[in-house]
């Protein structure tokens, strides 16, 4: 897990070695164990690679990047894992290939010779990474199929440049923010959608699963993007394949999977620990791990003693397991504080604090000497875990089949009764999914519609299908990334396995919400792993967190003073009816705590200021 960077120009020039640099400065949080910049003349261009370096795999110098090949022909700079880096490597062994490391880095170089582009779509992990072939010559940036890790670019004047992070290349052009980008996540809680947007203007990311091919041959650069992989070709081709299968066979087969995946996130060559909420995601990791792993570590946002936070479901975990938990609970002061370096890091706006929850989190696990935590992200999308999955497949079922949806409905009832007290939260966020414009908002943005509901005839693997590539997961996997990058540790999520995605995705809607459950697939395969009182709870669990308290104790005066701030930068972008009314009515306590997206307002002005006042300072310079 790294940062990478780098930059392609017509001509040799101190200044584009300069860019570089600088790029490696900037993200020197994402791989602070070492640093390199190299260049290289490939046809008509000049190349430079940056590389900051996180040793996870192989800590020997050999490892660092850039690397070449043996003979000199491919370099490589690369941010991520590649999990079955040693089934591809004893594989490409038998092909007569020779390794000079033990590092995933170069089997990823040794995988490209021998099957090109084809290597690609048998890398299971999490990837970005920029590959040079000088002498065809040819340049490839590369993302993994979900998108898992960043890789932004910026194509202008003859000049590539590329990075792990916005702010740095945003920075060196002086690029202005999005704003509709910042509308998108008001309105509807999101902000990246797999696309290609960014947070700056003109910053474009590699797509998920493509790969963008430069030639170098010529006097122009020119960038073809490719597609290497298709979750909706792959889902429907395992719709085909488990057809007929019973219940306990794809039970058998999604617990199989599932400690696959775990198993292959746990190899490291530094300690790693998990990140542990009381819901089943986390929980299910956690008890796959226990049972692969010698004493496991945890780190959980909550105290065992508070009833308020998840701290007492993680207890009977830990004692469950045998895993040794450090709990995060932290004062106002605290929060205050991490409220700032979460903006800082994730150098984009966002909605919520439990972001703040989570960025503490991997600050304690960094205070303790971890660089690998394993986490839960991505199995609500998998498995239909949200609320809404049974929303949507009610709807699906009146269409269709009034006496199943009649009982279906039904069975809804115990989990409505559980979470009584969320019933109003819900209702506040339902006019992202029932109107065209979601939100409503006090800022007046540029904004285009999404459609967040799910048409009634549509295949219901298709919403969830959505959410991983454009609605839900993209977003998730921004904030996590970043923050868990911010204190220098590599994020591994089992649910992201492409196998596990694919599968969750084609088992049939009856097998993922039953008796009032989402996920219930993944309980039943939890049976005996994972304690009844979290495999079996109504409710749901993620970062609890206490954000009303949060706002009325400290965060929301903090926050009219950042606002107060940036305020002649900003006001522009707030409804005049609002302007007029003034920061401490607008964002009053009240207002922060009961609007649904006031919060995320306060969040998107402060960064919109600070990014403006960057962008021009670089446009001045």
């Amino acid at each position: 897990m790294c940062g990478i960077a780098g930059a392609l120009g017509r001509k040799r020039s101190a200044r584009l070695i300069s860019i570089v640099h600088d790029l490696v400065d900037a993200q020197r949080h994402r791989g602070p164990d070492h640093q390199q910049v190299a260049t290289v003349e490939a046809g008509a261009w000049t190349v430079v690679l940056g590389h900051d370096r996180l040793s996870i795999i192989d800590l020997d110098p050999a490892a660092n990047q850039p690397m070449w090949d043996h003979s000199g022909r491919y370099a490589i700079v690369y941010n991520g894992e590649i999990y079955n880096y040693l089934e591809l490597r004893a594989e490409l062994q038998r092909l007569g290939h020779r390794f000079r490391t033990a590092s995933d880095t170069e089997v990823i170089l040794e995988s490209f010779k021998a099957w090109g582009t084809d290597a690609f779509p048998r890398f299971n992990g999490m990837f970005a990474f920029a590959l040079l072939d000088r002498e065809e010559p040819r340049f490839w940036l590369v993302r993994d199929r979900f998108g898992v890790k960043p890789l932004y670019y910026h194509d202008a004047f003859g000049t590539l440049t590329f990075a792990s992070t916005m702010r740095a290349l945003a920075r060196e052009h002086g690029l202005a923010p999005n704003l509709a980008y910042c509308a998108c996540g008001l309105q509807y809680f999101v902000y990246d959608r797999g696309d290609g947007s960014s947070a700056y203007e003109g910053l474009q990311a590699v797509l998920p699963g493509h790969f963008i091919a430069f030639d170098l041959s010529g006097v122009g650069l020119q960038g073809k993007s490719q597609r290497y992989y298709d979750l909706a070709e792959r889902v429907r081709e395992t719709r085909r394949a488990i057809e007929g299968k019973s219940d306990a066979e794809l039970i058998r087969t999604v617990r199989e999977l599932l400690a696959d995946a775990v198993r292959l996130r746990l190899r490291s060559d530094v300690p790693l620990a998990i990140s542990l909420s009381g819901g089943l995601d986390s929980a299910s990791v956690a008890a796959l791990m226990s049972e692969l792993h010698p004493a496991v570590t945890g780190f959980s946002f909550g105290h065992p003693d508070a009833a308020e936070s998840e701290g007492p479901l993680v207890a009977v975990l830990a004692r469950a397991r045998g895993i040794r938990v450090h709990y995060v609970w932290p004062t106002l002061a605290e929060i205050v504080e991490s409220f700032a370096e979460t903006l800082r890091c994730q150098d984009g706006p966002f909605a919520g604090g439990s972001l703040i929850a989570q960025n503490l989190v991997y600050a304690a696990a960094k205070r303790r000497g971890f660089k690998v935590i394993l986490g839960g992200q991505g199995g609500d999308e998998a498995f239909m875990g949200y609320r809404k999955y049974q929303l949507f497949h009610l709807k699906h079922l009146i269409g269709s089949n009034a006496l199943a949806s009649g009982a279906f409905a039904l069975s809804l009832l115990p989990s409505i009764l559980s979470e009584k007290l969320a019933l109003v939260d819900y209702w506040k966020h339902r006019s992202r999914y029932t109107r065209n414009r979601g939100l409503g908002s006090v800022l007046q943005l540029p904004s285009e519609a999404v459609r967040m509901g799910a048409p009634g005839g549509e295949e219901e693997w298709l919403r969830q299908w959505r959410d991983v590539t454009e609605l839900s997961l993209p977003t998730l996997l921004r904030y996590e990334d970043r923050n868990s990058m911010a204190h220098s540790i590599e994020s591994r999520l089992p649910f992201m396995d492409f196998r596990v995605v694919e599968l969750g995705l084609a088992l049939p809607a009856s097998l993922k919400l039953r008796n009032g459950y989402g996920k219930w697939i993944v309980r039943a395969a939890m049976r005996g792993k994972v304690p009844d009182a979290i495999r079996l709870a109504r409710f749901k669990k993620g970062f609890r967190i206490e954000q009303e308290r949060w706002i009325r104790e400290g965060l929301g005066s903090y926050l009219r003073a950042e606002l107060a701030r940036v305020w002649p930068a900003v006001e522009e972008w707030v409804r005049p009816e609002f302007r007029y009314a003034g920061i401490q009515s607008v964002f009053s306590d009240d207002r922060l705590a009961g609007a649904v997206n006031a919060f995320g307002e306060a969040v998107t002005l402060v960064w919109l200021g600070d990014s403006a006042a960057r962008s021009s300072t670089t446009r001045a310079a």
